[in-house]
């Protein structure tokens, strides 16, 4: 029997072959995690209000992270606000929020808030 690229093309109405995608390709996406939801499990996020938990999303597992970006690692507080290289992906259980998905104010505050729990001292405001 020929390999599947030798077959000839079905006649047809459409005269293309037919792509047919099986269930566990049509991943449904998964409502994404917010802080809020992890709060309990992270110091970093015990000092934050309620409402700026809520709209701090967290990067789904899996995500690549975009390069020349910012992004925290609420497991990996001294490491504090990194700058992607575009090779990195999200583990399974890993932790990140990005600095594009939260306002400029949250992200102060969080980083001010990673920088307690590590034992740095705060940033000089203007």
């Amino acid at each position: 029997m020929a390999s599947y690229d030798d077959q000839r093309v079905p006649r047809g109405t459409s005269r293309r072959w037919e792509v047919i995608l099986a269930d566990e390709d049509r991943r449904r996406e998964a409502p994404r995690l917010r802080a809020l939801d992890v709060r309990a499990h992270h110091r970093i996020l015990q000092a934050m209000s309620e409402d700026d938990l809520a709209r701090m999303p967290l990067l789904p597992e899996g995500q690549r992270l975009l390069r020349y970006k910012e992004h925290l690692d609420l497991h990996d507080p001294a490491r504090a606000n990194f700058i992607a290289e575009g090779t990195e992906v999200v583990k399974p259980g890993q932790r990140l929020v990005a600095k594009a998905d939260v306002s400029r104010d949250i992200w102060e505050r969080l980083i001010d808030a990673a920088h307690d729990v590590v034992g740095w001292r705060r940033r000089k405001t203007a």
